[in-house]
């Protein structure tokens, strides 16, 4: 019965998410932890769809942001449209922006689980969601400096002038471009050397885990300088010391758009939410900024208050004016 329910799902990624023509090559992308079960309703719907599909499968990277084996990145390039149902994102790696470049098309479906295959943001409405991340979209390439503080103590400082707001709204119909389900977000790249404040007590860092313990991460031009707290604490510090000080750049600023998103405890769902935002380390290239790191991660707010340029935007994780 499940496995009906997610062919529905699949079906709507050739139709709706990725108006899959008949003929065009889809690499699907997985790997060893993901479940085969959505693996296996992805190729049967994409058969469906007339399309020429393969099944690449690789051994999970560790970190969304590192780069594929250099057989996967050979695949993707090669193909028209790449669905990547792994456990770590590759939208900040080399190899998914060759592909973009050459003008494939892109479903980011990372880290899904069969429940999120059928209940929670995958059943938006994606014409309102997309309405919503495109508003927001268009404030923020017309903005200059973000704001951003939680209950919690977090209060972040940011400069979004001349970078240009990108929609995530489920829906990669075009050349090059990139989305996923559950989907929905409006994202920029920072000016680089610009953001400064602290984070204290997120919700979830991506391929770490929800916070648990205290967490304090203290930012001064644009970098990371100081994380401290317990063992959420002491992950994050590893991976810096691992990925050195590219990593340590304030990568992405985002709106969560999708009011059907649950707090599941996984990232790709739960930065979607609406109400929510998201703050990012390292790369930030597939945004549009200049700086090339092999790792990206999301670092999550709960009811955040935002505002750009002044405008309130966001008061306690509930949209206002506009």
């Amino acid at each position: 019965m499940i496995e009906a329910r997610m062919a529905k799902t699949a079906k709507m990624i050739m139709d709706t998410v990725l108006e899959v023509k008949p003929g065009e090559k889809i690499c699907i992308v997985t790997d060893t932890e993901r479940p085969p079960s959505i693996t296996k309703v992805l190729a049967v719907a994409a058969e469906f769809a007339e399309a020429e599909s393969v099944i690449v499968t690789m051994a999970p990277t560790g970190m969304s942001g590192v780069e594929p084996p250099t057989v996967v990145a050979a695949a993707m390039y090669a193909a028209d449209i790449i669905i990547n149902q792994t456990s770590h994102s590759m939208t900040f790696t080399n190899a998914q922006r060759a592909a973009i470049a050459k003008g494939a098309r892109v479903c980011n479906i990372r880290n899904v689980n069969e429940d999120m295959m059928i209940r929670g943001g995958v059943t938006a409405d994606y014409r309102q969601v997309k309405e919503l991340s495109e508003k927001l979209a268009e404030i923020i390439s017309r903005g200059e400096l973000v704001h951003i503080t939680t209950p919690e103590g977090t209060d972040v400082r940011l400069s979004i002038k001349g970078r240009q707001g990108h929609v995530l709204a489920g829906y990669a119909t075009k050349p090059g471009q990139f989305s996923g389900l559950p989907d929905g977000e409006a994202a920029c790249a920072p000016l680089e050397g610009t953001a400064e404040g602290i984070i204290v007590n997120p919700y979830l860092i991506e391929d770490i885990d929800v916070i648990k313990d205290p967490l304090r991460i203290e930012i001064k031009n644009g970098l990371v300088t100081n994380v401290e707290g317990g063992r959420e604490a002491k992950k994050l510090q590893e991976i810096l010391e691992k990925y050195g000080e590219p990593a340590r750049n304030i990568a992405e600023f985002a709106f969560g758009t999708n009011p059907a998103c649950r707090l599941t405890g996984r990232s790709r769902e739960d930065k979607k939410k609406l109400g929510t935002c998201h703050i990012a380390i390292g790369d930030s290239m597939s945004l549009g900024g200049a700086v090339e790191s092999p790792m990206h991660a999301d670092i999550m707010l709960l009811n955040p208050t935002i505002s750009i340029d002044g405008r309130l935007l966001v008061e306690n994780g509930c949209l206002v004016n506009l």
